[in-house]
């Protein structure tokens, strides 16, 4: 059975997992403005890159993969930040959620430290389960954005 790649908005899916474009949009040079993420096809190769550091991040590193399955290619390349508070783009799928689904691991450097990541749709704030120590999803429903203030409602699950 042949790999199936779709074009879904913001970019792909592949397999079953999503790689998607990103970046805040807005007219002023805020924090966000440094951070997003991108996505090509070109043939049988797709490429996602990521910036997820800022100006004030200083804990920044690098990691990525490439995987293959049935003459698709997916490479993966992201700059990233163990202190980044806020993410204009979207965070790619594991390596394990690949290889769950039979892709084969061609070249691996680093890792993606962030658990589940929720962002606020208004400030771009993250919500990091494991350094919360709470999962989103358990928190009361009338729990806010302690940046914006945002409903619960406004966070979308983004890696």
């Amino acid at each position: 059975m042949a790999v199936l790649v779709e074009k879904v908005a913001g970019g792909f899916s592949i397999d079953g997992l999503e790689l998607l474009r990103g970046k805040c949009g807005c007219t002023s040079i805020a924090k966000c403005c440094y951070s997003w993420s991108k996505v090509k096809k070109k043939g049988d190769t797709i490429v996602f890159e990521a910036k997820m550091t800022a100006p004030d991040t200083k804990d920044n590193f690098n990691w990525g993969y490439t995987v293959r399955k049935e003459g698709i290619t997916v490479t993966v390349l992201v700059e990233d930040a163990r202190d980044k508070e806020i993410f204009s783009g979207f965070i790619p799928p594991s390596v394990k959620q690949w290889e769950s689904r039979g892709w084969e691991v061609i070249e691996k450097y680093g890792d993606r430290e962030d658990g589940v990541v929720w962002r606020c749709a208004i400030c771009k704030w993250l919500y990091k389960d494991d350094k919360e120590g709470t999962s989103f999803e358990n928190l009361l429903d009338d729990w806010r954005c302690p940046l914006c203030k945002a409903k619960k409602s406004e966070f979308e699950k983004i890696g």
